[in-house]
Parts: structure tokens; sequence; C-alpha cells
């Protein structure tokens, strides 16, 4: 026999259903069903059975087959290191059009910027902060769930409940991140010892990263 399930709306218990019938209610992560099978209630993205269901809509739980690899993790850094001094570089130019930065090209030209005068210097470490922060809130708070590192290499960022994250919570872990930078990267090693390879941001933010289509 198959398993029944009755879940709840408006506080009042409704079924049995069975397993299409229960998907044909749509329920979202968090509608609570009871099944048979477990004789217990629990949300709906508790259940392994609605894992697909819920794919098939854009949820992505974290699991253990599917957390991202610190190799893999890196690779996406890479990428957007390489994006990130690209909109640096035209960030430089655009302020030193602008007479903020005097001079820069040619320091630049002798490797020698850090002869910059200390306000001028603190000036490109503001816009080196300011852009890793828009970078990479706007992606992972964007339907792309992701920076473009990380989109490129099939991963993706999403909370407990396997859903995107919204804005605060990206900007959250923005800062977290240029933090762990301004550390010597202090904050991301724990990824090789935690269950599901966390780094600090991903703690504070209650953020996992995940292989989209494992």
């Amino acid at each position: 026999m198959d398993d029944q399930y009755y879940i709840l709306k408006d506080g009042e218990q409704t079924g049995p259903f069975n397993l299409e019938e229960l998907i044909d209610e749509a329920p979202d992560v968090h509608t609570r069903v009871l099944s048979t099978a477990e004789n217990t209630w629990m949300d709906a993205c508790d259940l392994p059975e609605l894992y697909d269901y819920f794919r098939d809509l854009g949820v992505y739980f974290p699991t253990e087959t599917n957390l991202a690899s610190p190799l893999i993790r890196l690779g996406a850094f890479v990428i957007d290191f390489v994006f990130i001094y690209i909109i640096f570089t035209v960030t430089l130019l655009i302020l030193s059009s602008r007479g903020m930065l005097p001079g820069i090209q040619t320091l630049a030209q002798m490797g020698a910027l850090s002869k910059l005068p200390s306000n001028q210097l603190m000036t490109m470490e503001i816009a080196v902060y300011l852009i890793l922060i828009t970078y990479f809130t706007v992606g992972e708070a964007s339907g792309m769930q992701a920076s473009p590192g990380k989109r490129i290499c099939g991963l993706i960022v999403v909370n407990a409940d396997g859903e995107g994250i919204g804005f605060p919570v990206a900007l959250a872990r923005s800062l977290a991140k240029v933090v762990s930078i301004s550390f010597w990267g202090i904050g991301f090693i724990s990824i090789f010892w935690t269950d599901h390879r966390q780094t600090l941001p991903d703690f504070l933010a209650k953020t996992y990263v995940i292989k989209r289509d494992a």
C-alpha cells in the first residue's frame, strides 16, 4: 500500500493524499506534512520523496552528495577574481580620469603603486572592498543564486531549506567574506573540516554552497 499523507491548511488537517495528490496540493518547503511512513509531522522539505518536486521549482537542498568541494570552490573564486580585477581596473581608470588618483597609471606601469599618497591608497582600498561586496551580494541575491564564478562552475548558494538567499543574507555573507580576506583568508580554512564544508561566511549567514546539477 502506498504511503498516505496529510497536510495542515489554516490549522486544519486535510487528507489523506497519495504522493501525486500531495504534489497537486503544491506544498511549499514549510508546509507541515504528516507521512504514515514517518508517523510524525514535518516540513515538506524534510521528505526525501519530495526532493524532485522541489528541485523542479528551483529549490536545491544541501546534501552530502551535492556539497561543493574546496577545489571547485577555489576554481570559482579564481574566476571571480579575474572578473573583479577587470572591474577594479576599469574603476581605477574612471577615478584617475576624474582626478581622484593622479599619476596612478604611471606608477602602475612602474610597479610602484605603494608610492601613492596614503589618502589615494585608502581610496583604492575602499574601492576594492565596495566592488567585492557589491559583486558577491548582487550575484548571490539574484536569480543566479551565485557569483559569476560560481555559476560558471555550476554552483549556487542556498539556505538550509534549499532556497535562494535574499539581499540581507547575501550582504552579510559578502561582508564576512571581505573580513576573511582581510585576515589572510583565515575564515575560509574551516571548509576542510566542517561536516557541510562551510566557511566562516557560510556559518554566519547560515548558507551552503552546492553543485546545482548534482
